[in-house]
């Protein structure tokens, strides 16, 4: 049987087009996609008598809607309400809506884009409230089912840890974008004239949290670069001060929270790291080197201090006064709560318990309770960024540290408690993993990343959805799955995805 050429050609044409098509489908990319193909069809608001495109904050992955119970079934890693029960959370979706506008840059497939944008179309009709602040943050969320914002624990505005996807708002809603980041710069200080700041919106002197602080920083400069208002960068500059103010003379350790008489202000936490993480972006997009020079500083006595050489770890938190680990003991748990508001004595008698509110003896890259003030990843991450920009053989060996730390501490398959590794903790290593590996070519922290992003994949993804732990058919997006998204992209690719204004 002779052969028709030109059938032949057109069939090897829709072979290789088939094989450019599927590329985005292989190795870590394909879960990814399917997660996000899931998320914004099966997990939208359709609950209330006003259907919207915001995406739920919690899902059976099993269904992809919304879950029979409110609450994790196995208990939740944040206080409060702060996972939005019944509802949306778009501040905690924001590493997530990242990672679906870099899957539509990969896979030419703008349904990921396009639902981002949806989504933040409906959230700003619904979600700005009287000072044209965003109804967002740790104690607001909009309720699918009422159709309306829900405040809890007073409900002030507040944005921490995170810093939002700025350039994702301004494409679709540039004026509303910059009132949220001006009035936020403006509610959230008590003193303006020192830059003395509060992690909530009411002009109290409350908690002036280092990652509280950074997130203003950032926010403030990457409105500076936008709107070539240098104000703002002035603004910025003053509350960086205010934080590193409070750097031990003796020791240069800074205090995690100088202004309430607690245990976080006579200690430094490797929230440090998240800080200087802010203020190194802060410093390029204003082209301010001090905010790279506060970082840098701060940073560096933590590394000498917070390295137990014996053990091999960096401890939680160390005492700003002498550079020590505070002792650590079992604080009355007779109400069922741990305290936030103990007193700190010279030989840290009554320090918190380990896994609380509180950073443990070591700093634990599985620990997952929020807010514990201990973000070891992301500190290891501003290592490797630090070390690109200085070649400081102390980053150079930080990061070999903490590779080692990862590589020691597999993650758990399951807890005690029945939970295992959040999806957070996984991407966060990964993230650090891929980008030590690439900026040190080193193939060793590569091929570490790949094992942690295996068991990623095995552990979590089900029924096409990544869920938040082991433990159970659930998807939170308080848990951080998005961050486990960007570090699998981040890992496939070997670029890492635009953050479009994210801090991670």
């Amino acid at each position: 049987m002779e052969i028709n050429r030109r059938d032949l050609f057109k069939g090897a044409l829709a072979a290789s087009v088939a094989r450019i098509n599927a590329a985005p489908l292989r190795g870590y990319l394909k879960p990814v996609q399917e997660h996000l193909e899931k998320l914004i069809t099966s997990g939208l608001d359709v609950y209330g008598p006003v259907k919207t495109a915001m995406w739920m904050a919690s899902l059976d992955t099993r269904t992809g809607r919304y879950p029979d119970q409110p609450f994790a079934a196995v208990g939740q890693r944040v206080y409060r309400e702060i996972a939005a029960p019944r509802g949306s959370s778009i501040y905690w979706d924001q590493p997530e809506m990242v990672a679906a506008y870099a899957m539509s840059t990969i896979t030419a497939d703008p349904r990921f884009r396009n639902a981002v944008d949806a989504y933040v179309r409906d959230f700003l009709a619904r979600g700005i409230d009287e000072n044209g602040l965003w109804e967002w943050g740790n104690h607001r969320y909009y309720d699918a089912f009422t159709d309306k914002p829900v405040h809890f624990s007073d409900g002030p505005h507040e944005i921490r840890p995170l810093t939002p996807a700025w350039d994702v708002f301004w494409k679709l809603a540039p004026e509303a974008t910059e009132r949220e980041i001006r009035v936020t710069g403006k509610r959230h200080l008590f003193d303006p004239a020192i830059g003395g700041f509060n992690r909530h919106d009411d002009g109290k002197k409350g908690d002036a949290f280092l990652e509280a602080g950074g997130v203003l920083v950032e926010s403030l400069c990457w409105l500076s670069k936008k709107t070539k208002d240098r104000s703002l960068v002035d603004d910025a500059m003053r509350i960086a001060r205010f934080s590193f103010g409070f750097r031990n003379s003796r020791t240069g350790l800074v205090e995690n929270q100088p202004t309430q008489v607690r245990w976080d202000k006579f200690v430094s936490t490797t929230e440090v790291g998240l800080w200087a993480g802010d203020l190194l972006r802060a410093s390029d997009l204003s082209n301010q080197p001090e905010f790279f020079r506060m970082a840098d500083e701060a940073m560096t006595p933590y590394l000498h201090y917070g390295y137990d050489p014996h053990a091999g770890e960096f401890y939680g938190q160390v005492n700003v006064e002498d550079g020590k680990p505070p002792v650590i003991k079992p604080p009355d748990n007779s109400s069922g709560k741990l305290d936030m508001n103990y007193r700190h004595k010279a030989d840290g008698s009554n320090a918190p318990d380990a896994g609380g509110d509180y950073p443990a003896r070591y700093a634990n890259i599985w620990n997952a309770q929020f807010p514990s003030h201990d973000y070891p990843m992301a500190f290891a991450e501003a290592c490797v960024e630090l070390y690109r920009r200085t070649k400081a053989s102390r980053y150079r060996e930080a990061i070999d540290r903490w590779a080692g730390i990862v590589k020691r501490h597999p993650a758990p398959t399951t807890a005690r408690d029945g939970k295992g590794a959040y999806a957070e903790m996984f991407g966060r290593a990964i993230y650090f993993l891929t980008d030590a590996g690439v900026t040190l070519s080193e193939p060793e922290y590569t091929a570490e990343a790949r094992k942690l992003a295996d068991a990623a994949v095995d552990i979590l993804f089900a029924h096409g959805m990544f869920r938040s732990h082991a433990g159970e058919d659930r998807y939170d997006a308080v848990d951080g799955v998005g961050y486990l998204l960007l570090a699998l992209i981040f890992l496939e690719t070997g670029r890492k995805p635009d953050l479009l204004g994210f801090g991670i």
